[in-house]
Parts: C-alpha cells; sequence; structure tokens
C-alpha cells in the first residue's frame, strides 16, 4: 500500500497535453464568391473586387484612401453624378443652416389632436426610399443626406467595380440568387409510420374515434386529431388501401 501511495505523490502534476477534437460544425460559404475568390489578396481586397462591403458598420480607422479614388470620388461630387443606392438611408449629421418653412395642421374639432399636417406646394419633401409610414414623424436632424456620400453604416455608393464603374457580375448573381423563392421543406414519413396508418385506415376507415380507441394498433394511444393529420399526410403523399379479393 505504501508503494502506490508514494507513486502518487512523485507524480508531476503537470497535465498531459491532449489534442483538441476537431469542430464539427458545417463551414456554409457561398459558391459563386468561392469561385470567384482570389487566395493571393486579402479579405477586404477580395470583397472590394468583387463589389461587396466588408463591414456593415462605418470604418473607424486602419483603412488607407488611394488618391485616384478620393479624386474620383469628389470630382463626382462636384459634378453630381456619385452613384447611389436607391434604398440608401442618408446620414443623420445636423444641418448647419435650417430651412425655415411654413405648414397647416389640421386639427380634430372635438378632441383637438392632429389629425394632418398639409404643406404648401413645392415644398421638399424627405426622402423615404423604404417607405417607412413613421418617416414625416422624424426630426429634421435626419433630412438632410450625408454630404461626403456615407451615412452611419456604409457607403450610400451603389456597388461597383472599380474598373469600369459598373455593377459586377458578382452582385447581379448575389441579387438574382437571393430573389429566388426559399424551398419549402415537407418532412416525409417512415415506412413504419405509414404501415401504421394503412392498418389503421384499413380497418376503420375514415373513423378517427375507433383508431383513437383501439389499443392495439393504436398502443401509442394517439388522439383523433393526431391520427386524422397522420393520415391526410399518408394519403396526399400516394397513400392507399389495397382492396382485398
Amino acid at each position: 500500500m505504501g508503494r502506490e501511495i508514494q507513486k502518487k505523490k512523485n507524480r508531476s502534476g503537470i497535465q498531459k497535453v491532449r489534442q483538441k477534437p476537431k469542430s464539427k460544425k458545417k463551414i456554409l460559404g457561398n459558391a459563386v464568391i468561392a469561385e470567384n475568390w482570389d487566395k493571393n489578396q486579402t479579405l477586404e481586397q477580395n470583397y472590394k473586387r468583387l463589389g461587396l462591403a466588408t463591414k456593415l458598420n462605418k470604418y473607424t480607422g486602419g483603412r488607407d484612401l488611394k488618391a485616384e479614388d478620393v479624386k474620383r470620388q469628389r470630382e463626382e461630387e462636384e459634378l453630381g453624378i456619385r452613384k447611389r443606392d436607391p434604398l440608401a438611408i442618408g446620414g443623420t449629421g445636423k444641418q448647419e443652416k435650417i430651412d425655415i418653412s411654413e405648414a397647416q395642421v389640421e386639427r380634430d374639432p372635438e378632441t383637438g389632436q392632429i389629425l394632418r399636417v398639409i404643406e404648401p406646394e413645392g415644398a421638399k419633401k424627405k426622402l423615404n426610399p423604404l417607405n417607412d409610414p413613421l418617416a414625416d414623424l422624424d426630426s429634421d436632424e435626419s433630412d438632410e443626406e450625408g454630404k461626403a456620400g456615407f451615412n452611419q453604416h456604409a457607403s450610400n455608393a451603389a456597388p461597383f467595380n472599380p474598373d469600369t464603374g459598373a455593377r459586377t457580375d458578382v452582385v447581379k448573381r448575389l441579387e438574382q440568387e437571393a430573389s429566388r423563392p426559399a424551398k419549402k421543406h415537407v418532412p416525409k414519413q417512415s415506412e413504419g409510420e405509414r404501415a401504421f396508418v394503412e392498418e389503421l385506415v384499413a380497418k376503420y376507415g375514415d373513423d378517427y374515434t375507433a383508431m383513437a380507441r383501439d389499443m392495439k394498433i393504436n398502443y401509442m394511444q394517439r388522439s383523433e386529431g393526431d391520427l386524422k393529420r397522420r393520415v391526410k399526410k399518408w394519403r396526399e403523399s400516394g397513400g392507399t388501401v389495397e382492396a382485398d379479393n
């Protein structure tokens, strides 16, 4: 006994290095991006070449702007030809100059609540690309569009190819893929369930009350509603009862 206890005392307290098991999580990627991916470029370089954004929020630093990009942006802003995303919302910066205008307010004669605001003809309307019903209730601070062409989340410029200035083929393919309706998953009945339903239908037909009371076949004591749903799914998948000769 003493020998075994002494072995435990002399044992090193350093734990053995164990290899961590490989993660079984499947890494899902997009086939369109994988086909056009260049392994010699960084993530930001690949996304810029494909016309995609590397992040949704604005950049806080760590990005070097190329001289040709800055020059191109300034020229587009001066000429007023800067490409804009139709769904982009302008920045939320405060206006240096506030445009003063008048409007008529229509009130309820009984309660005094404001029913609608009648603006004069030719008044500048707020941009509402997403048809937000609450856009008219926002403050005037959000009316001004971003002066630099950027909002608080990302650039207002539409995805474009830096070389040609047109929408990239990758963006078009991704938009086409996203516009496809999702396939509806229809669960299939197992062979055991189909045999169970077929036996009940062959014996009782459409009498679901009798099916629920049969303790021999329906030993799981499924309710009438449950059996009715299973029979309906079985018939929709082509289930029939063979007639006895």
